[in-house]
């Protein structure tokens, strides 16, 4: 199947996910998001204005006292490398592949969350440098910023996805948390958890998780 633009919008449209889109097409994971990058420059070139820049400008304005604390906490802002690309619903279900990276472990650090709709569709995505941080660090930094988008957005149901096994066993109390640092930020989540009526946390293989893996390297490279 060759692909194009218009090819590869019409399959998320239908809530196919970039790596169904690369195997229907033989190609790797990569060349689709390069594809879907591609497209985003062009709505922007020719429509900045639209409804992704004023959904997330609203959001700026309209952060309450609890989640202006907790981004603080983790030297995060909610919406530093998030992009909306379709309407989030609010009060529903969402699930969000999140993974974490570090050039230099520790080292400059970033973050990539992928964000699904009830009906699987690909609505909006966060790739966001976050200082000097070990894998392990960042990985929980990611999955403390998908937590705050879901309760900005009141959900009722977060599924996360990730693919370390340490922070999902951890969080599944199947693992000691001894690291200091690591504690911070795990009773961070667990303090979140609170105020997400329904959480779920299950671990993926690193091939199901290779776009968040794509984000949160990029924002790392952008920084060195």
């Amino acid at each position: 199947m060759l692909l194009s633009i218009d090819r590869v919008l019409q399959l998320l449209a239908e809530g196919k996910s970039i790596e169904k889109i690369a195997e229907l097409a033989n190609v790797d994971s990569n060349d689709v998001l390069a594809i879907v990058e591609e497209a985003r420059k062009i709505v922007n070139q020719f429509d900045k204005q639209k409804s992704k820049s004023k959904i997330i400008i609203k959001k700026k304005n309209n952060i309450n006292t609890q989640i202006t604390m907790d981004m603080e906490e983790t030297d995060e802002g909610l919406f530093d490398g998030f992009e909306v690309l379709s309407t989030i619903p609010t009060e529903s279900v969402l699930t969000m592949y999140v993974d974490g990276a570090s050039k230099g472990n520790p080292g400059p650090a970033g973050i990539g969350i992928v964000i699904y709709n009830n009906d699987d569709q690909f609505v909006g995505k966060v790739s966001s440098y976050i200082g000097k941080k070990t894998n392990n660090q960042a990985e929980y930094v990611a999955l403390i910023r998908a937590m705050l988008i879901a309760i900005y957005f009141k959900t009722k149901f977060l599924k996360i996805r990730s693919d370390s096994e340490l922070v999902v066993r951890q969080l599944l109390g199947e693992y000691q948390v001894n690291n200091s640092q690591i504690k911070k930020l795990y009773d961070k989540v667990m303090e979140l958890k609170k105020q997400i009526p329904n959480f779920k946390i299950e671990h993926v293989m690193r091939n199901f998780n290779e776009r968040a893996d794509y984000l949160a390297k990029k924002a790392a490279d952008k920084k060195i």
